[in-house]
């Protein structure tokens, strides 16, 4: 495990943050590969089932999965949401961060207005988006059922 600290800047404030990136075990393509994919699946159920709040939760899961995924090609892991989203700003492509701040930002609108239906396939319609540029960067199939 390796340690290294950056340097936060918020409101004109300087705050000391350590980040723990793994190396090793936890850097397991495939796994999270299928950690993905099962969610998606779960996710895609979830949306048919009109369990919005499920799809908002799990969505957002997908999505650290396959950041996981990608960063364990080079045999990272992140341990926290703040480095998922500071490799997610510095590693795909704007439409891609886009779409995957709309699920994000969905989740916790979901989780305050589970009855959203409308929120849940703002989530269904970017994971789309999102899965097919992660297709095309591994060369595999995440989902092949049709939404």
């Amino acid at each position: 495990m390796e340690k290294c600290f950056v340097t936060v800047t918020k409101n004109l404030t300087k705050s000391i943050k350590f980040v723990t990136i793994t190396k090793g075990k936890m850097g397991n393509y495939k796994k999270h590969l299928k950690l993905a994919k099962e969610k998606l699946d779960a996710t895609i159920n979830a949306y048919h089932n009109k369990q919005n709040t499920v799809v908002g939760d799990l969505g957002t899961k997908v999505i650290e999965q396959l950041i996981e995924a990608d960063a364990a090609r080079n045999n990272e892991h992140f341990g926290d949401h703040q480095s998922r989203h500071e490799y997610s700003n510095e590693h795909y492509p704007s439409e891609i961060n886009k779409a995957m701040r709309k699920i994000w930002f969905a989740y916790g609108d979901l989780g305050y207005d589970g009855i959203n239906g409308k929120r849940a396939k703002v989530v269904i319609d970017n994971l789309k988006t999102v899965v097919k540029f992660f297709e095309r960067e591994f060369g595999v199939k995440i989902y092949e059922k049709s939404t």
